[in-house]
Parts: C-alpha cells; structure tokens; sequence
C-alpha cells in the first residue's frame, strides 16, 4: 500500500510540473507575440507618418 502511496503522489508531483510548464510556455508565447505585434505596429506608424 505505502508504495502505491508513493507512486501516486510522484504521478501527482509530475502531473503538477507539466502544468507549469505548459502555463510558463503559454506566458512566454503570449508575452513573445505581444512584444513583436507593439513592434509592427510602430514600425507601421512611423511608416504612414514619413510616407
């Protein structure tokens, strides 16, 4: 029983980690996306402003 315990809570240990590590992807991704939309959008700005 005790090892069905442990085996358990490692499932739940790694289960939780893959959790963090999806959200932490998503963040980063999100944040990635984000900063280069800004960026277009300043580069089209000073585009329409000179042209």
């Amino acid at each position: 029983m005790e090892n069905y315990n442990k085996t358990d809570c490692l499932a739940l240990t790694i289960r939780k980690e893959h959790r963090l590590v999806v959200i932490n992807k998503a963040v980063k991704k999100t944040i990635t996306i984000s900063v280069k939309t800004i960026l277009a959008a300043i580069c089209l700005t000073l585009l329409n402003v000179f042209v």
